[in-house]
């Protein structure tokens, strides 16, 4: 650790460039990057976005997958005072026009292809941005988002209306240094902008500030014992609080390595571990699982796996106890989490060297920065040990509130303290223990989606009179999103109908890998879907069973 006061983003790499210069800050395929390289990157593409116009508070959306460049772009907005607002790389045009909208964005900034998963990036941005194909002056004035200034492109190709990278870079050298200096960023600033799921189907951008960052970045560090000597993989993507922070921010704070994968493959995880000699593995359970239970698992040397952790759904027992066995599995002394973006990640971790039954029970003890408590849901009433309720937390690491939603903000956050959604019983021990969710989000591979969302697109389709999303078991994703629906009056559909009016257009993971069509929902007296009974009739029909 270097500091007891919390650092902006900006702070934090250039204490490491100076700690650690010469150490690897970043490893993608064949390219390296050190600390000082890493700085310098980042001071000329930040004086690039000065020369442009940006500033501070100034919302920059990020649309590309795992890259050195996304740490570049980061960074650099920090600098300047702007806000990263992060953008999941699988979002179709549908999604990315509500984001680009709903933030105010006053630039855009994207990868022009990502081969391994057939996405053409400039193609999409086509249908949320049609002035990109034909202004030439690179300055965009779009009627559909009054404060899009600029769509900037990693890449051989891009539109007339678009900035190039090394363009970004090139203003950037013209650019005196000092005028970085000259910017004032504080710690309870904003830095980022993540979006996460909402009840209403829309969307909210969760603010959290530079210090926030710091606070939980410092507490992954030091549960996880985490130096400068340690190399993480970074297989989550950095468009969730998982990568943004865990894969980036802890990472610069201790001066470690990032060895970064731009999609997760299991033997391409593997064989990063066994040739970068990796510590440190965080991901979501389906990640463990297709590793452990992949057929050339013993060809490969991962004995310098130290820790990681593990997050978004339950950890299965067997699992658990083969991520720890050092003879036969991955020998790490792995910790748990439970978090939400809504308080910058983890908020309850198990502790290295805890008892298994820890680990698989419960999802660990409230972190140092933090106090949680279990409140009656109805009545408020602080709830005590072997109690049930609604698990809630208070501390410097919370969001700093939902853009321009101060309804949904007053309504997350009362009194200074953050209601989760989710219902939970501790032991005397302070462990937690999640036993339900208040709300009825789905988590699919560590994903977050709500029903409202998925129901409100298929809406859109003209034979459709209802439809009731629910989420189901899966043995590899934890869970799965199903569809009911009910036809219109005289109108015929099918499951593949319903899947196929989806597929490509919202995120594959919110597409239904299961689909009913009925004549009827189950109602209660007041007319409201009853959700779990849609569940519960289909894990019996199907069989269905989450991860074993």
């Amino acid at each position: 650790m270097t500091a007891d006061s919390p650092l902006t983003l900006g702070q934090i790499l250039d204490e490491a460039a100076e700690r650690h210069p010469l150490a690897a800050a970043v490893i993608a395929g064949s390219q390296r990057l050190r600390y000082r390289e890493l700085r310098e990157r980042v001071d000329v593409f930040a004086r690039g976005l000065v020369a442009l116009g940006l500033g501070p508070g100034d919302h920059v959306v990020v649309w590309m997958p795992n890259c050195i460049e996304w740490n570049v772009v980061n960074f650099a907005l920090a600098k300047i005072g702007a806000v990263t607002v992060t953008c999941n790389s699988r979002y179709r045009p549908f999604e990315v026009e509500y984001l680009v909208g709903q933030s105010d964005a006053r630039a855009l900034v994207m990868m022009d292809r990502f081969p391994p998963a057939g996405v053409n990036y400039n193609e999409l941005v086509r249908e949320v941005v049609p002035d990109v194909m034909w202004r030439q002056d690179r300055r965009l004035f779009s009627p559909k988002f009054p404060e899009l200034r600029h769509v900037i492109v990693l890449g051989a190709e891009r539109d007339p209306g678009c900035l190039d990278w090394a363009d970004v870079e090139q203003r950037g050298a013209r650019v005196a240094p000092g005028e970085l200096e000259r910017i004032r960023v504080r710690p309870d600033d904003p830095a980022e902008m993540l979006y996460t799921s909402g009840t209403t189907g829309q969307p909210k951008g969760c603010l959290l500030s530079h210090g926030t960052l710091w606070y939980k970045a410092r507490v992954y560090l030091d549960l996880h014992e985490w130096t400068a000597d340690d190399r993480s993989l970074v297989a989550v993507p950095y468009f969730h609080i998982f990568g943004a922070l865990g894969g980036i921010v802890a990472n610069t704070l201790a001066g470690s390595t990032q060895v970064l994968m731009e999609t997760f493959e299991p033997e391409a995880a593997m064989r990063l571990i066994q040739d970068e000699r990796v510590t440190i593995f965080s991901g979501v359970p389906t990640m463990f699982i297709t590793i452990l239970g992949h057929p050339r698992f013993q060809q490969f040397d991962l004995r310098s796996l130290r820790t990681g952790t593990i997050g978004a759904a339950p950890v299965p027992i067997e699992m658990m106890r083969r991520i720890l066995d050092r003879e036969n599995g991955l020998g790490m002394d792995a910790t748990v989490v439970y978090g939400l973006t809504e308080a910058t990640g983890g908020t309850h971790f198990t502790r290295l060297g805890d008892p298994i039954d820890k680990r698989v029970s419960t999802v660990g003890r409230v972190t140092p920065e933090l106090e949680d408590r279990i409140v009656d849901p109805t009545s408020g009433r602080v709830l005590g040990a072997g109690e049930e309720g609604e698990v809630c937390v208070k501390g410097p690491s919370l969001m700093l509130g939902y853009y321009k939603q101060d309804d949904a903000t007053a309504e997350k956050i009362r009194d200074g303290w953050l209601h989760t959604g989710d219902m939970g019983v501790k032991d005397a021990e302070g462990y937690l223990r999640i036993t339900g969710r208040l709300t009825d989000m789905i988590i699919v591979g560590g994903f977050n989606t709500y029903p409202a969302e998925i129901e409100n697109f298929y809406l859109r389709h003209p034979r459709i009179l209802d439809v009731s999303i629910v989420g189901v078991p899966d043995p590899v994703m934890g869970e799965s999103v199903m569809a009911f629906v009910i036809p219109k009056s005289g109108e015929t559909l099918t499951a593949e109908e319903i899947v196929e009016f989806a597929r490509g257009t919202i995120a594959n993971f919110k597409v239904p890998k299961h689909v009913e069509i009925v004549s009827e929902f189950p109602l209660t007296g007041s007319g409201k879907v009853q959700k779990f009974k849609q569940k519960a009739w289909a894990i019996e029909r199907y069989g269905l069973r989450g991860p074993q």
